[in-house]
């Protein structure tokens, strides 16, 4: 995919060479480096309560413009991931043929998954830290816009990553699920733990804490079943499983059909408070030139 690289392993060969897929469909972790992204300006608005009929708002475009043409210098989009194959789908527990296990309710998601992604992408820290001293120097408006495009441009990183996969598994007759991220209803925020044990993440510079919150904080984890097309469905979100009343968070209505599984799989706790291929006909892992 244009704009997108690999990171050179440390023998000087190409991930690309050392570490195509195998022939289950397993991929060995891979690193991925994007020259750009682009933040959903509309989500930006709708985070920061702008409003384009209000006069008064009018110098808060013109710097949310500015900022989204400037800032790009100042992210480092990369992600890791790697590709394994599931050898146990039960209802609240994930067993991988790499020894990775993950806890949770989350497998009327990932049902008919027979390979797993689990990912991380981050744009680094720097755009967060300017977020963060003009919030505390007491910029509030120009802080709170940096802090969502901050946000959205990881969103995006994750959709690069999501597009690059999607091209992979098409290429093989195989769907996507949606991403489903430890701390989403079904699946506690200490299954960070078993993904970061699976990924090289030292490598895009992204650390777990004793809570499990990543460091920097603009980086999102998570996991995608892949398996048959005609089994998968690759449309949906995680919230559509959640009725939890206050969550800032939610991107989509809860489905009580979703709901109501969930509950029957063990229940659905409430969220976990922080900061919070068409797949190509070869055997390169995604984002392969």
């Amino acid at each position: 995919m244009p704009g997108t690289a690999r990171e050179p392993m440390c023998n000087g060969m190409s991930a690309t060479t050392q570490a195509g897929a195998s022939h289950d469909g397993t991929v060995a972790p891979q690193v991925l480096h994007f020259d750009r992204v682009q933040p959903d300006r509309e989500e930006i608005t709708r985070l920061t309560h702008l409003q384009p009929g209000r006069e008064a708002h009018r110098r808060w475009f013109e710097l949310l413009d500015k900022l989204l043409a400037e800032f790009p210098r100042l992210m480092r989009p990369r992600a890791v991931y790697r590709i394994d194959e599931v050898t146990a789908l039960e209802a609240r527990r994930i067993v991988l043929k790499s020894g990775a296990v993950f806890d949770g309710a989350v497998s009327s998601f990932l049902e008919y998954s027979t390979l797993l992604v689990t990912y991380v992408v981050t744009i680094g820290s720097a755009l967060e830290r300017l977020a963060r001293g003009w919030l505390r120097s007491g910029r509030v408006m120009q802080g709170t816009i940096a802090d969502a495009i901050a946000s959205e441009a990881v969103e995006a990183v994750s959709q690069r990553l999501y597009d690059e996969l999607l091209e992979w598994a098409h290429g093989r007759g195989l769907e996507l699920t949606p991403p489903y991220s430890p701390g989403y209803c079904g699946m506690t925020v200490r299954q960070q733990i078993p993904l970061f044990a699976s990924l090289p993440t030292e490598r895009i510079n992204v650390r777990l804490t004793a809570s499990c919150l990543m460091l920097p904080i603009k980086s999102i984890s998570g996991l995608i079943g892949i398996g048959p097309a005609d089994r998968i469905a690759p449309r949906g979100d995680p919230c559509e499983a959640c009725d939890h009343p206050d969550c800032v968070q939610r991107r989509a209505v809860c489905d009580r059909r979703r709901f109501a599984l969930m509950n029957e799989e063990g229940g659905c706790p409430a969220p976990h408070e922080s900061d919070s291929p068409r797949p190509r006909p070869s055997d390169a892992p995604p984002g392969s030139a």
